[in-house]
């Protein structure tokens, strides 16, 4: 969007010659940094891999793995992390973090199915001895190749790189999935390897617990990576590790060892749940506050032996409260998450050599409120990230699984609105996402990405389950910068809706939804005003006769009727142009506007301001209204186009 607004400015000062005149002296745009780093560099592998297997014989995949072959170390087979970016040190060797080499495998076995060109099995085969390379005798993968003596050597399975590398030994051994092309000679050692890997977890668990992110090469005891990140039983790695055993463990019902340490972490995850509470942003900081609705979470770090949630500072202290810690640390890590909502849900595996219980049917997450009596979520696999939240408004944290907040709200929360707090990743979820029962008379808002409805028909719209709703012409703007479109509707106490799908999951985000008390209706008083009857005598007297004459004038009643003003009629100015509402159309819109557009989070616009700057006849805001705006005040146009 700033992207965007920058050409739109331009464009506007080419269009007008010398509109931009219009524009204060003492008008400074907000700064964006150009600064490259190195993330920016890296490639959207998960993006990639989630792309159709057609795609990977596009031109486009093509140049992918070219530049991956490219770009393979030297001497090593692997791939640093952000495979184009230049290390120096440690991270200039192969690694497994940061999705690093597991996935540049996984793109060329791809790309090779799709091409048959040989350079890119050979080359995912280097790859795969790097693999072999990095495994220590013990069964454990270093994080990073040829770094002895520091925590790069330790076994890591810091942000599942251990698991992502066991899954590509699992398919190997049995020449499937992306491997179904390997030779039995790398099969069987792939084999080998998985062996070693799985039994390597088995002697590094903690005992009665879980995986710390990291373990020494040696004594496989539990061990520090960052200055920050202490031994501990650490449940986003833990997480990972104990669904990829579960599911082995249950194609290999012989493996009671497996099963014994499965049920230790899963029964270990229960017992450290954390309830009643949320890890929120407030201002330019975040705290953990109380919320009898809020789901599940699951500090990062516990205390080996204690199981009391763990943090520390770039100074290693140890803390038992994430206030204590600096707010640099406290704001720009993940210190509570959801990692075990789906791990508390699975079933303990048997281990006496009995045969396995059907699977319980998972049961469907549900929250209450004031002004919900239920929701009821349907997509169970998210649904442990859905909740209900009082005082929605500016600043509200709008899913369960990402940070994203509301930072303007064109509709204005409304007092006593509960916010539904949807998870991101039920955008996936192709069915009805849940179902909600209103416990009052109450408006319901549903917060759509604005690109989720530009991609579809005004039929489709009709024939959705937004065909009972009002399409408002507000929008809502989150911290992701991200814009959403509100459609509303009105629910009697006691009344179900469905909440449907979010229609497509590319290239867009989840709703989410909020209800407020539905406002009393008023009834306007009518002033009647009566004008008394007056009778008029008049004595005319002429010369020759007496004659007295009386005259009755008409009589008239008159009755006005006055409806009260509303407070709305008051302070807005409904005049397409007028965005601060001040009664005319100047360069204070266009600037307000302009400020606005470029996410000047002081540049604030009430919701009947919106609609007047929606002067394009396009919905939507954006540079496009600033410059007819522009062109109104230049008279380069008389009008604005009708968006009646």
């Amino acid at each position: 969007m700033k992207s965007k607004w920058i050409a739109g400015v331009c464009t506007t000062v080419l269009l007008l010659g010398g509109t931009a005149a219009f524009l204060p002296q003492n008008f400074t745009a907000p700064a964006y940094s150009l600064t490259a780093s190195a993330a920016e560099e890296d490639y959207d592998w998960a993006g990639f891999l989630k792309k159709d297997a057609s795609w990977f014989g596009s031109s486009e995949a093509v140049n992918i793995a070219n530049e991956c072959i490219q770009y393979q170390v030297a001497n090593e087979g692997g791939w640093q992390k952000g495979m184009k970016t230049a290390h120096t040190g440690d991270w200039a060797h192969s690694t497994i973090d940061n999705d690093a080499t597991t996935s540049q495998i996984r793109f060329l076995m791809r790309t090779y199915q799709q091409t048959k060109q040989q350079k890119y099995l050979d080359c995912a085969m280097r790859g795969v001895d790097c693999l072999f390379k990095m495994q220590y005798s013990n069964g454990g993968w270093m994080q990073c190749l040829n770094t002895p003596g520091t925590y790069h050597a330790h076994i890591t399975l810091n942000d599942g790189a251990y698991v992502h590398v066991l899954q590509i030994m699992k398919e190997m051994s049995a020449k499937s999935g992306d491997f179904a092309a390997v030779s039995d000679a790398y099969a069987q050692k792939a084999k080998t390897s998985l062996d070693k890997g799985i039994q390597c977890l088995l002697d590094m668990q903690i005992q009665g617990a879980a995986w710390c992110q990291q373990h020494d090469e040696n004594t496989l005891k539990p061990a520090a990576a960052r200055a920050y990140e202490l031994p501990s039983n650490c449940t986003s790695e833990s997480a990972g590790v104990i669904t990829f055993l579960y599911q082995y463990a249950k194609e290999n019902p012989s493996r009671q060892d497996i099963r014994k340490s499965v049920n230790t972490a899963i029964t270990w995850f229960k017992k450290v749940t954390l309830t009643g509470i949320e890890f929120v942003k407030s201002g330019d900081d975040k705290i953990v506050r109380q919320n009898p609705n809020a789901s599940p979470l699951w500090a990062r770090f516990y205390e080996l032996g204690t199981d009391r949630p763990l943090f520390s500072d770039r100074d290693s202290s140890v803390h038992y409260n994430v206030a204590e810690i600096s707010k640099e640390r406290r704001t720009g890590y993940a210190w509570y998450g959801n990692w075990g909502k789906n791990i508390i849900t699975l079933s303990l595996l048997p281990t006496d050599g009995s045969a396995e219980q059907p699977e319980q049917p998972v049961q469907k997450p549900e929250y209450t409120g004031t002004l919900i009596a239920k929701l009821v979520v349907n997509d169970t696999d998210n649904g442990g990230n859905w909740s209900i939240d009082a005082n929605f408004g500016v600043g509200s944290k709008i899913f369960g699984d990402r940070d994203y907040t509301v930072t303007a709200d064109g509709n204005g929360p409304g007092s006593g609105g509960e916010l539904i707090r949807t998870a991101c990743d039920s955008k996936k979820y192709t069915g009805d996402l849940a179902e909600l029962t209103a416990a009052e008379d109450v408006t319901l808002r549903i917060f759509i990405d604005q690109r989720v409805i530009q991609s579809l028909t005004a039929e489709q719209l009709n024939a959705s389950w937004l065909k009972d709703y009002t399409h408002m012409r507000t929008q809502v703007f989150s911290s992701n910068g991200e814009e959403f479109t509100v459609f509303t509707r009105d629910l009697k106490k006691g009344e179900t809706v469905t909440l449907g799908s979010n229609f497509t999951s590319q290239n867009c985000v989840n709703y989410f939804a909020a209800v407020t008390k539905k406002a009393e209706e008023t009834t306007t008083t009518e002033t009647t005003t009566t004008t008394t009857e007056t009778t008029t005598t008049t004595t005319e007297t002429t010369a020759t006769t007496a004659e007295t004459t009386t005259t009755t004038a008409e009589t008239t009643t008159t009755t006005t009727t006055t409806t009260a003003e509303t407070s709305a009629t008051k302070k807005f100015s409904a005049m397409i142009g007028d965005v601060n509402c001040d009664e005319k159309v100047d360069v204070s819109d266009a600037v307000l506007l302009a400020r606005f557009l470029a996410e000047d989070v002081e540049a604030n616009i009430t919701a009947q301001g919106k609609i007047n700057a929606e002067c394009d006849g396009i919905e939507g805001l954006s540079g496009d209204d600033n410059i007819m705006i522009l062109k109104y005040i230049a008279k380069l146009i008389a009008g604005f186009p009708d968006w009646d």
